[in-house]
């Protein structure tokens, strides 16, 4: 019932969730600043999926050990998540691949392991030593 009462007040439907994951440490344990990466990344998914909304969260993450195997140690970590609610229309190759390589570009220059996003409730961690 109250499904169509949403949808007869707002029928604004959006088709896809898109998340961004940002933590704030690298992966020495190492904090800095995510603040600034964070409006980078809210301002790049505002303009390709149409807004953005971002959360502050803590997570906990496994590292991999020296011969690339989960470490049994778990670093926690303060990290951002950045949020848009995409129409199919603005899901494409073109904005895949651009939020895609901003985040090695921020995996990189903040020293991660991985780069994380969900696309529609399924996690990608993206390798960012390959182009």
């Amino acid at each position: 019932m109250w499904k169509e009462w949403v949808k007869e007040w707002f029928p604004l439907k959006f088709d896809h969730v898109f998340i961004s994951y940002l933590p704030n440490k690298d992966r020495e344990e190492k904090e800095f600043d995510v603040e600034p990466w964070e409006t980078k990344t809210l301002k790049l998914q505002g303009r390709l999926f149409g807004g953005a909304t971002s959360y502050p969260s803590r997570g906990s993450y496994r590292r991999l050990g020296a011969e690339e195997t989960i470490s049994t140690d778990v670093m926690l970590e303060k990290t951002r998540m950045v949020v848009s609610f995409v129409e199919e229309k603005d899901l494409t190759a073109k904005a895949l691949k651009e939020v895609s390589g901003f985040l090695r570009k921020f995996g990189r220059a903040t020293g991660q392991e991985t780069v994380a996003f969900v696309v529609d409730g399924e996690m990608f961690y993206m390798d960012i030593s390959s182009p």
